[in-house]
């Protein structure tokens, strides 16, 4: 089993697995709300899993059937980026519940299970540079690439160092007021 930190180092990674978790969905919420995940080549606008920009028309939402540039590689990037946001809001939920509030039927397991498929799930967002438009078009990295970066890295971190954090609050508890009976008990 593996043994939690306590003290000022236990808090610290408490507060940077939390602000990282929530980093992440914020990152990944962009990623899925971006135009500008790839630049088209020759100028000819920016695309991202759900929006695009092309032809100065603005970045507006593209639905596959208005389009004969979609194939698996898109619907994949598509639905993989969703993925990683619920999966991300999973993981964010069971570790603030589990750290801050209150014990969850199996919040740990679902925290790490949540953790790889975040990650797996972000990482088939990616192949998305070898769609079919880009192979018509070319196509190069964007912002959104840096967000989908950031993503990742913040969720690796939280989803590994959530495991140094102090004991959960209610465990905190329990043990202070265990030490305060006991106390009690000796002075009686």
């Amino acid at each position: 089993k593996i043994k939690t930190m306590r003290g000022i180092v236990g808090l610290l990674f408490e507060i940077a697995v939390l602000v990282s978790l929530v980093a992440a969905v914020c990152c990944n919420a962009a990623v899925v709300g971006t135009c500008e995940f790839l630049n088209l080549g020759g100028g000819l606008g920016q695309i991202g899993p759900w929006r695009a920009d092309v032809g100065g028309s603005g970045c507006v939402s593209w639905d596959k059937a208005d389009t004969d540039e979609d194939d698996w590689l898109t619907n994949m990037a598509r639905a993989c980026s969703v993925m990683a946001l619920a999966f991300g809001c999973i993981l964010t939920f069971f570790g603030f519940f589990e750290q801050c509030l209150c014990p969850l039927p199996c919040g740990r397991k679902l925290m790490d299970l949540s953790g790889a498929l975040v990650q797996i799930s972000l990482a088939l967002v990616w192949p998305m540079i070898r769609s079919n438009i880009c192979d018509k078009y070319g196509c190069s990295w964007g912002g959104g690439a840096t967000a989908l970066t950031l993503t990742h890295i913040f969720f690796l971190f939280a989803s590994i160092f959530s495991r140094c954090m102090r004991e959960p609050r209610y465990k905190r508890k329990q043990a202070k007021d265990k030490d305060e009976g006991q106390a009690a008990d000796e002075k009686a």
